[in-house]
C-alpha cells in the first residue's frame, strides 16, 4: 500500500494530536518508509541550494577554488545531513524512551522511535532553509511532545519532561566538555609560555 506523504506531512504540521492518534497502531516499517521518503526529498533540495551557494562564492568564481568544488562539497553535506538524520533518529529515539520509562511509559521504544520519525516532519521540511530552520526545530519538539502524549498516554506534564530533560542534560554535558578543554588548553599555553 503507497504512503500519502503529502497527507501525513500536512496533518502532522497542521492537526497533529489527530495525526498522531490515526497512525498510532502504524508499525516502525510505516514510520521508516515516510521518514525515508522526506529524508531523501530533503538531500536533493539542501544539495540543490548549497550548490548554488556553494558556485556563487567568490573564491569559485574567479578560479582560486577548482571547478566543481561547490558541487562536490554540496554533495558531501547532503550525504553526511542525510546519514545524520538516517541512524540519529534510532539513536536519538532509544535516549529518548529511557526518558519515557523513566516517567511512566509502557508503550516500547517502537512507538517513541515511531513519534520522533513522525514529529521530524517540520524540521525535515524546512532544515534547507538557513534560518526558517530553527522554526522547523521548535515545531518538531512541540509535534514530539504531543506525540508522545499521545502514542505513549502519558499526561502533558510527563511528556514535555520526556522532551526536555535529555536536551537540558546533554547541554549541562557539551558545556562541561567545553570548559574541561578549555581549562585544559589554556593550562597548556600558559605551560607553553611559562606563565
Amino acid at each position: 500500500m503507497p504512503i500519502d506523504v503529502a497527507g501525513k506531512a500536512k496533518g502532522f504540521l497542521l492537526k497533529p494530536s489527530a495525526t498522531f492518534r490515526a497512525t498510532k497502531e502504524e508499525s516502525l516499517s510505516s514510520a521508516f518508509q515516510y521518514y525515508v521518503i522526506l529524508l531523501v526529498v530533503f538531500s536533493v533540495v539542501t544539495f540543490v541550494v548549497y550548490a548554488l551557494v556553494f558556485t556563487s562564492i567568490p573564491a569559485v568564481m574567479s578560479g582560486r577554488l577548482p571547478e566543481g568544488f561547490g558541487a562536490e562539497l554540496s554533495i558531501y553535506i547532503a550525504f553526511f545531513l542525510f546519514m545524520v538524520r538516517f541512524y540519529g533518529v534510532f539513536l536519538t529515539g532509544l535516549v529518548y524512551h529511557v526518558f519515557v520509562l523513566l516517567f511512566g511509559g509502557t508503550q516500547g521504544a517502537a512507538r517513541t522511535i515511531r513519534t520522533l520519525m513522525y514529529a521530524s516532519t517540520p524540521a525535515i521540511i524546512l532544515g534547507w532553509i538557513p534560518i526558517i530552520a530553527a522554526v522547523g526545530d521548535v515545531w518538531t519538539f512541540i509535534l514530539f511532545i504531543i506525540g508522545i502524549r499521545e502514542n505513549q498516554d502519558m499526561p502533558l506534564g510527563r511528556a514535555v519532561l520526556v522532551a526536555i530533560l535529555p536536551l537540558i542534560l546533554s547541554l549541562i554535558s557539551t558545556g562541561l566538555i567545553v570548559l574541561a578543554v578549555s581549562t585544559l588548553y589554556r593550562a597548556r599555553l600558559h605551560a607553553l609560555m611559562g606563565i
